[in-house]
């Protein structure tokens, strides 16, 4: 359940339609979530167990202000989705990202697959097509960052994300060889 802390504000207005949405679509699937909105910001939690992985999915979105002692400076928002993925395979070690610094130091047959800015360090053989089914999905979803170590997917994404049923079956589709 989501506790809204009720004002008169247009930006509670515009949080309070984004969480009942991402609400509603979680509920569709037999999720419960829990968390809050405010005219701040709001986090959506949710634990999703599914064929022996467990998806732990977090949608938040908060201010940051900043100090203007001569000229006022606007405070920054930030909103994005972070799904955690624990029971996957312990071999697999993979980081997919936007960097082209990190670019630098793949290796030139990553490179000749992969369009810039797009980086990938894995300690597996990708195949073609699965590079770029991942890359795909990674633009679909604005996914900035995928990180697997140690039997744990983090998957981050910086921007609003009102789908969450697509995300979680993009994030299974991407995982199903390493689980």
């Amino acid at each position: 359940m989501i506790n809204y802390e009720t004002n008169k504000s247009s930006y509670f207005d515009a949080n309070k339609i984004y969480c009942e949405t991402i609400e509603s679509k979680l509920k569709a699937i037999n999720l419960d979530c829990t968390g809050f909105c405010n005219s701040y910001g709001y986090e959506i939690e949710t634990c999703l167990k599914r064929d022996n992985l467990t998806y732990n999915i977090r949608y938040h979105k908060h201010q940051s202000t900043q100090n203007g002692v001569i000229v006022p400076v606007d405070s920054i928002d930030y909103a994005g989705v972070i799904v955690t993925v624990t029971g996957i395979d312990r071999k697999y070690c993979m980081t997919v990202g936007k960097s082209l610094f990190r670019r630098f130091f793949c290796s030139d047959e990553i490179k000749e697959k992969t369009p810039k800015p797009y980086f990938i360090n894995t300690n597996n053989y990708i195949d073609n097509t699965d590079i770029y089914k991942l890359l795909e999905r990674l633009q679909d979803n604005k996914i900035s960052t995928i990180k697997l170590r140690k039997g744990k997917l983090i998957c981050i994404i910086h921007v609003p994300t009102a789908d969450p049923i697509k995300l979680i079956s993009d994030i299974e589709k991407t995982i199903k060889n390493w689980a």
